[in-house]
């Protein structure tokens, strides 16, 4: 599922009976947890990044004595306007070539994150032993790209990067959604009735509700144990409405002191409406 959801990103910023959705629900494929999130770079091009964020990643991250980098590199004729390089679903198979390789195993490498842009996607590992990545990506070339694997000195930098933010962890849920929302011949444009959750004390949750009625959410019920209220709101739900309305969610809750617990609405299909 992760690969199919950052490929959808990467395309994005390159160029009936209902049925439930809500945030956060995609089947994962494993225990690992990734989330999808697009940071601008200093010359003002996107990055797409793919990061785990999970405990065990923390933990491999903080113990790591060391981590590297390696970097696949297009042609510059197979790159767009955006730095966005074209056909990184190529390199998927040798995501899985590095991750099952002896010597990497060996050394205790973890692929903690992916970020593409500027021509060329880069997979970044940590690991316990000096690693040399020549052997396995020389065996396994892929067309279109040249790779090389190299130690990173800069460990600031590199956390910062792969490090998501509340609002996109949000987003990427949001992102995961909406694609299985598409798989369902649903493109989210339609209006259609959308409930969020929210968890806290009651005072936090009646400060929330008197901030949000006045960006056009309603209480749709009261919940108890815990106690919780739920919001709803008439809207689309394409990804262009998200990011504007999941950063405002998350920081009203942050204020508040109550947690954001995602949303859920049903499947439009094409030809239906639903109120």
């Amino acid at each position: 599922m992760i690969k199919k959801i950052a490929s959808l990103l990467l395309a994005t910023v390159c160029g009936s009976q209902f049925t439930d959705a809500k945030a956060g629900e995609a089947a994962p494929q494993s225990t690992d947890h990734w989330v999808i999130y697009e940071r601008v770079a200093p010359d003002g091009k996107p990055l797409v990044v793919v990061a785990r964020n999970d405990s065990t990643a923390s933990e491999e991250i903080q113990k790591a004595k060391r981590a590297s980098v390696v970097i696949c590199v297009t042609d510059p004729a197979n790159v767009n306007e955006q730095g966005m390089p074209q056909g990184t679903d190529l390199l998927y198979p040798l995501d899985d070539k590095l991750n099952e390789a002896p010597a990497l195993l060996a050394a205790g490498a973890v692929l903690v994150a992916s970020v593409t842009g500027h021509g060329e996607r880069r997979m970044f590992f940590v690991h316990r032993n000096e690693l040399d990545f020549s052997p396995v990506l020389q065996s396994n070339q892929v067309q279109g790209f040249s790779c090389h694997g190299v130690e990173l000195t800069d460990r600031q930098t590199f956390s910062q990067l792969i490090t998501p933010t509340q609002v996109e962890i949000q987003l990427s849920g949001d992102r995961e959604v909406i694609a299985n929302l598409k798989k369902n011949n649903d493109d989210g444009l339609a209006s259609r009735k959308t409930d969020f959750w929210f968890y806290g004390s009651n005072s936090a949750l009646g400060v929330l509700v008197t901030e949000l009625t006045s960006r056009g959410f309603s209480v749709d019920h009261w919940l108890s144990k815990p106690s919780g209220v739920v919001l709803s709101r008439q809207m689309p739900v394409d990804f262009a409405t998200f990011s504007a309305i999941t950063p405002v969610l998350v920081d009203a809750t942050v204020r508040v002191g109550a947690r954001y617990d995602g949303w859920e609405t049903v499947v439009v299909r094409q030809g239906m409406s639903r109120r």
